[in-house]
């Protein structure tokens, strides 16, 4: 099945199945069930053909294949099962297609090879990468099933979440598809007594037959996760880290709805004679897609998903289910009667291609006319051919009345006609009179009986200059009159010209249809045995996978045995088909191989079975051929091609292959043996070195926590499957959060041509529109204002939570005075738009209609009201251990919703975003739990809690670096804009003698028409309307666009290679719609030059760097490297790491890694900062020391790019700016920011001593984020508070700032060290005297002590602890009350006149650090 199409055709029928995840939440799954070979063949090669070009070593393939599936666990994170299927030994039925596959390929990849090399590209001296060797049995897959338990064991033993839920692994040696192991395991699952019916299962694959397996579940929490897909030209600049990939999860919930609307006028009473039931519905659903194809039978002929056949399908379903008597797939077991009268009725297409395809026939013509009255005469080029009796008696008396009329008489009166003609003699005569230019029209008479008069159109004034008309005229007259009386008579009754008509009608649509199997079979319709096995076999196809998706494989050896199918018409002969299948058993690994591979990639078989393949004494060479021929069969794509290649003859093949079988090496012998689905658990009592995989490459595990076991499948003794719903199954308003479902408001839903924009195009096949029943009644500005202060549910269908902040309708908005009271009389104030604000507010309530309607298929209704949401976008962790929902508006995201659009309540609250109680410290923080320092003197490092005291407070002892860690992260980024500085754009056009607008116009995109085409001719530097720069090149602040150097040396070599074509556009600067004329008077000049700079342009590439959104950030290679370099001088260098022991810690100076997310999400970052990873799960090693070197805003999170100071196994080059498995893009809340530290968690001591500052007032209660506070403006005490910004970049690193021995920031720094890493190199704990007595138990890694924070990659440093030093508390004698504190008000302050001025002018001091330098003169910014 056509996958693009598939999905293509169900997101435009129902335009909201598909969820875009980038900027969601996504739902919290059970199970997460990976489709494994799509993962394998796009982290292997892609469709461009690279892989001829470039070679990619097999270790950087597993590498790539490891960090999807951990990127796609740690996207979705399943709580119970983690299940990873690759596919084994296919069932013979589906080698056909996986054989013509590969045949395919592999003439492809050769051809493309040879085409390099004949266009002299540099070839690679590897033998190109062959994707056909992702096919069980191979070398390569068993290396990547070693591999992947390689990997498995290093996540299970040092990833928490993965030690949360069951892992399993089913490889290339376990036979059956991966989908259907999945599937596999799901029905058997679904059928224990115990079976949970509101599971949640998420299931990534590419392949359209994922859809049905999902529906034929009948679980609705059934989730298909894939990537986004795009249609039409894609730009050549795309970021490949994962991070930046987005991913669209398919709700089947929401599809089930849609079929719902679909079928639901079987639902009306009386329709049906047997009960109406969604579920049996969907069974139908799923056989009817049979025909259009899958990957075991071929579609049947002319029904194609891009011509409307699911449509046609749908629509005849709904005809036949009436008359049927009852449903068709009686669990997936065919009711054969009722088949037939699908078929019956689906036939009838035939004749609508029949028709199309001889729509200029003649004696089609003569059909169909003569269907409603077979008397009428159908004209032909040479005229009328025929005529009855009577006609011809009309004819000669119209004659005779035309014949009177001569040049130079009175013109004759008009001739009636009698009142007795029928329609076809009163047809006959319009014609005659349209051919004699005659007034025809019908009269009545005085009796008012009607009849037909002809007459003479009006005599023009004659002149003498109109003999030579008149005679022309004449001659016309007399050319009909020969052609009338030329025509036979011809008197038939009216049943037999019928039946005539018919039987011509009949042979030809028999001819027609027999040349569908002359063409394609070889043998006509009169070869009676061959129509039956043919048609016996496709019945038995329907059957055998309607088996295979409900209840497995049938029959191993069973397989459909030809390329195409039987004429549609033609199916029923086969109804009498045998079903009984014979299950037999898989072939092979190499006996599937050599059924399924060509010659061409006979080098992933066993040597000693290439001489089946090539030699000509081969007993199965035919097997092999070389040329093959692609039969379109009516498709549009190439590779939707019928491959025209032999079938394999199971018995010959075996017995060709019996006498090497002997000669296979032990270990091909392995390879050709079936395994075992693998099951990985984590036991913190097992303790073992797990080997390298790839040693030189991979570490040895030393300290895995991994045991591998056997997975069994739930047994099914005597049980029988489940299929429909489990009782207590939670359906529509009620499913749990995250399902989406149009049921949480009352619509309707109708088919319509709407027109919706689906994958950027407008559909032009028909949507299932639904329309809100309540929505202007519910949409009034009163109704909206009933929730002013209330969290309500936002953005349906896909619902998420938010609290109402503010209402509008067109004239006023309307807000609460005090948040915490109820919107009730003077509490709600009322505030009337500004005159320029009102025609804003219309355009964006009827915007959000539009939304709705074109992308989502969705009439919501008149739009009167608008809320406005801060949006709940998480947990916040109070100072007494609570967790409070946080809601704030979210950048880049649209806070304003109609108000029919909110739905109050939900039936099934997020789990996750419950608010809790604190819970006992001692509960929180046991002794021995691991966690990071928040205290001002060791911000970052790694802590263990020994112990706890009264009032809530802990004993810790933490990780201390003796001396400051270098800061070289900053100061590389400050030397690197030094370097390379951005000028604004009014400085590059004086420096360039160019008019500003000049240099606008060349730096983004410039077009001029020439011969008809539209050139863009710009340098693609800067996109304004996509809010997008290029980076290196140019960056936009507040004050307007700035370029680098480079950027202006491209300006340079464009001015001096083409200077009159910029000379011209100098002339003209305010010009536009320019031609290419405008530059160069000759157009054949004009042309050519224009032709020219084109060329140019494409050699420096302009359209291939790589554009962000105006607030990304990145350093470029170059300056990562430098900063790369530093890391691992500063790990050679080392520094002394000590212990110390604290008591009184307060909960909030401790941070757990599974709380980190919720504490760090509002830190800013800046390139050059360093950070440790602070989770405890995910790609990189917890406690892993990095810099910033890229940022990227979204709407609800900051990615970071970081390049981190020790290698790790999933580690990438981020875009190849770093060494291979040192970089990372990480979310900003999973890091602490070490160079600026935001979630400090100081003593009263320390606060006492902090000087105060001068804070500015916002609005009441509002941050400048927007979150809402209880308390009052800025700068009160317990309220939000300014901090002081960094230093202009001049001053950054300057020489006063060194003299006073400060560094950026003025805060100390810390190494990496203490917390042992897990990547490459990285450095452990260090013990200073040896005394381990407080290492704590707890899981270990790779390279350090089971019982500190193990590290989890490669790279040495000793696995000791630290030292233990009894130092006393440092929190002793604070006051923890300060008497002299008195909270002041400063809302009333005006601000300052210099407020807004790019530098402030007065002294401040530094935050943390030592002595005055930390920050001295700085811009005030608002955090």
């Amino acid at each position: 099945m056509g996958v693009p199409k598939f999905f293509r055709w169900m997101s435009e029928r129902y335009p909201a199945i598909s969820q875009l995840i980038a900027e969601n939440r996504i739902p919290e799954f059970d199970c997460l069930y990976l489709d494994m070979n799509g993962i394998i063949h796009n982290c292997t090669h892609n469709d461009s053909g690279s892989s001829i070009t470039k070679h990619v070593t097999e270790e950087d393939m597993f590498i790539k294949i490891f960090n999807y599936i951990e990127h796609l666990f740690g996207k979705i994170k399943p709580q119970q099962l983690f299940f990873m299927a690759i596919d084994g030994v296919a069932p013979r039925a589906k080698m056909n297609q996986q054989r013509a596959r590969r045949f395919r390929t592999a003439r492809d990849n050769e051809e493309a090879r040879e085409k390099a090399i004949k266009e002299g590209k540099e070839l690679p001296k590897e033998d190109p990468f062959d994707s056909n060797c992702i096919t069980p049995g191979t070398e390569f897959m068993a290396r990547l099933t070693q591999q992947l338990k390689y990997f498995v064991a290093k996540k299970v033993s040092e990833d928490l979440d993965w030690q949360g839920c069951e892992i399993v692994l089913s490889g290339h040696e376990v036979p059956g598809e991966g989908e259907h192991k999945i599937m596999e395991y799901i029905r058997q699952a679904k059928s224990q007594p115990n079976y949970n019916p509101n599971v949640r299962h998420c299931l990534y694959g590419l392949d359209a037959d994922l859809i049905m397996l999902g529906l034929l579940s009948h679980d609705p929490h059934f989730c298909l996760l894939r990537e986004e897909v795009t249609f039409g030209r894609q730009g050549k600049a795309k970021n490949t880290e994962l991070e930046h990939q987005n991913f669209y999860l398919m709700h089947l919930c929401i599809v089930r709805e849609y079929l719902e609307l679909e079928f639901q006028q079987l639902k009306e009473p009386g329709i049906l004679s047997v009960p109406f039931d969604m579920e049996r519905v969907i069974d139908d659903f799923i056989l009817m897609a049979f025909f259009v194809g899958n990957d075991f039978l071929p579609n049947l002929p002319h029904l194609h998903i891009n011509e409307g056949a699911l449509s046609l399908m749908f629509g005849v379903y709904k005809q036949v289910l009436p008359k049927a008597g009852g449903y068709i797939n009686e669990g997936g077991v065919i009711n054969l009667k009722r088949l037939e009268i699908l078929l019956d009725e689906l036939s009838h297409v035939e004749y609508r291609h029949f028709e199309s395809e001889h729509s200029d026939a003649s004696w089609l013509k003569d059909k169909s006319l003569k269907k409603e009255d077979v008397m009428e005469k159908v004209k032909r080029k040479g005229g009328i051919q025929s005529m009855t009796s009577g006609q011809k008696e009309l004819y000669q008396v119209i004659k005779r009345y035309v014949n009177t009329r001569s040049i130079g008489e009175t013109q004759p009166g008009p001739l009636d006609l009698s009142t007795t003609l029928k329609a076809t003699d009163r047809f006959f005569v319009e014609e005659l009179a349209k051919s004699l230019h005659l007034q025809y029209k019908t009269v009545a008479d005085d009796s008012g009986d009607r009849h037909v008069q002809l007459a003479f159109p009006p005599r023009p004034e004659m002149d003498g200059e109109d003999d030579e008309e008149d005679e022309e005229a004449q001659n016309a007259l007399l050319r009909v009159f020969k052609q009338y009386d030329r025509a036979k008579i011809e008197d038939v009754s009216v049943e037999q010209a019928q039946m005539k008509a018919q039987e011509k009608y009949d042979n030809k649509f028999l001819e027609w249809k027999n040349k569908h199997y002359t063409d394609k079979f070889e043998w006509d319709r009169d070869n009676d045995a061959e129509l039956t096995e043919l048609t016996e076999n496709y019945v038995q196809g329907l059957q055998w996978v309607l088996f295979y998706y409900y209840r497995g494989v049938a029959s191993w050896p069973w397989y459909y045995k030809y390329h195409y199918s039987p004429m549609i018409s033609d199916v029923k002969k086969g109804l009498k088909a045998d079903m009984n299948f014979q299950l037999g058993q898989p072939f092979r690994p190499f006996q599937q191989l050599m059924g399924v591979l060509p010659e061409r990639s006979k080098k992933i078989v066993p040597q000693i079975y290439w001489p089946l393949m090539m030699e000509e004494s081969s007993p199965i060479i035919d097997f092999y051929p070389r040329d093959f021929e692609l039969d379109m069969n009516g498709k549009k794509q190439e590779w939707e091609a019928v491959v025209k290649i032999p079938f394999i003859d199971e018995k010959r093949l075996l017995a060709g292959m019996a006498p090497k079988d002997a000669m296979l090496s032990d270990a091909e012998k392995h390879r050709n043996s079936f395994g075992v689905t693998l099951k990985f658990v984590y036991d913190a009592m097992t303790d073992y070195t797990h080997p390298s995989s790839m040693p030189g490459i991979f570490p040895d595990l030393e300290h895995c926590h991994c045991v591998e076991n056997i997975f069994e499948l739930p047994t099914m003794e005597g049980l029988d499957y489940h299929i429909g719903l489990v009782p207590g199954v939670k359906l529509g308003a009620a499913a749990l959060s995250g399902f989406p479902s149009l049921h949480t408001l009352a619509h309707t839903g109708t088919l319509g041509f709407h027109g919706v924009n689906v994958f950027q195009q407008d559909s032009r096949n028909e949507s299932m529109v639904v329309t809100l029943s309540e929505g202007e009644e519910k949409g009034t500005a009163a109704h909206a204002m009933a929730r002013l202060g209330l969290a309500v549910h936002a953005g349906y269908p896909f619902l998420s939570e938010g609290k109402v902040v503010a209402v509008s309708d067109e004239m006023f908005s309307y807000r609460l005075a005090d948040p915490s009271s109820p919107a009730e009389g003077a509490n709600v104030v009322q505030t009337p738009h500004q005159p320029q604000n009102l025609a804003d507010w219309k355009k964006k309530a009827d915007r959000i209609g539009k939304t709705y309607s074109k992308r989502l298929g969705m009439e919501i209704g008149e739009v009167e009201s608008l809320i406005t949401i801060d949006t709940l976008i998480g947990l916040r962790k109070a100072e007494d251990g609570a967790t409070i929902k946080e809601y704030a508006p979210m950048s880049g995201r649209e806070p304003d919703f109609a108000t029919q659009t909110i739905v109050d309540r939900v039936i099934s609250e997020e789990q996750r975003f419950l608010e809790k109680a604190a819970v006992p410290i001692e509960e929180e923080f046991p002794v021995n739990t691991r966690a990071f320092f928040l205290g001002d003197m060791a911000y970052g490092r790694p802590l263990e809690i020994t112990g706890h005291q009264s009032g809530g407070k802990a004993e810790v002892w933490v990780s201390i670096l003796v001396g400051r860690e270098p800061e070289f992260g900053r100061d590389i980024a400050f030397q690197a804009e030094r370097a390379d500085p951005y000028r604004p754009s009014y400085q590059v056009a004086k420096m360039l003698h160019l008019h500003p607008l000049v240099l606008s116009k060349l730096t983004s995109s410039f077009n001029v028409n020439s011969s008809g085409l539209r050139l863009n001719l710009g340098l693609n530097l800067k996109f304004e309307a996509k809010k997008m720069k290029v980076l290196g090149y140019s960056r936009k602040n507040a004050s307007g666009w700035e370029y680098s150097d480079k950027a202006v040396n491209l300006l340079v070599g464009y001015m001096t290679q083409f200077p009159e074509f910029i000379a011209a556009i100098q002339d003209h600067p305010t010009g536009d719609g320019w031609e290419d004329t405008n530059f160069y008077s000759d157009p054949q000049t004009a042309k050519a030059r224009m032709k020219e700079i084109g060329a140019w342009l494409k050699t420096v590439e302009t359209k291939a760097f790589e554009r962000v959104p105006l607030e990304a950030e990145q350093l470029d290679g170059n300056t990562v490297m430098k900063i790369e370099q530093a890391a691992d001088q500063n790990n050679v260098n080392g520094q002394k790491v000590d212990g110390k022991k604290m008591a009184g810690v307060p909960r909030m100076a401790l941070l757990k890694p599974q709380d980190a997310e919720m504490r760090t999400q509002h830190q800013k970052y800046r390139l050059g900062d360093r950070v440790v990873y602070v989770l405890d799960s995910g790609r990189v090693p917890i406690a892993m020391r990095g810099t910033v070197v890229g940022l990227t805003r979204t709407s609800r999170q900051t990615l970071l790019d970081v390049v981190f100071d020790s290698k790790f196994m999933s580690g990438t080059t981020l875009n190849d700016r770093c060494s291979p498995f040192r970089g990372s893009t990480v979310p900003s809340n999973a890091v602490l920011n070490l160079s600026e530290k935001q979630v400090i968690a100081m003593s009263q001591a320390g606060k006492a001593r902090m000087p105060q500052q001068q804070h500015l007032s916002l609005r009441p209660g509002q941050h400048a984020g927007g979150a809402n506070m209880n308390g009052g403006a800025y700068g009160l005490p317990g309220g939000p508070q300014y901090r002081q910004a960094d230093a202009p970049p001049m001053l950054r690193g300057g020489y006063a700032q060194r003299a006073r021995g400060g560094v950026p920031n003025g805060a100390p720094q810390q190494n990496g060290q203490g917390f042992a890493t897990r990547g490459r190199g990285g450095l452990g704990f260090q013990q200073a005297n040896g005394d381990g007595a407080h290492r704590g138990g707890g899981r270990g890694g790779m390279n350090g002590d089971a019982r500190g924070f193990a590290p989890r990659g490669r790279g040495g440093g000793n696995r000791q602890g630290y030292n233990v030093i009894d130092n006393s508390d440092p929190t002793e004698g604070v006051v923890r009350n300060n008497p002299s504190f008195r909270p002041q008000s400063y809302s009333s302050v005006p601000p300052p006149a210099d407020l807004n001025a790019a530098r402030g002018n007065g002294r401040g001091r530094g935050r943390g650090g030592r002595g005055r330098g930390g920050r001295g003169r700085g811009e005030t910014v608002v955090t």
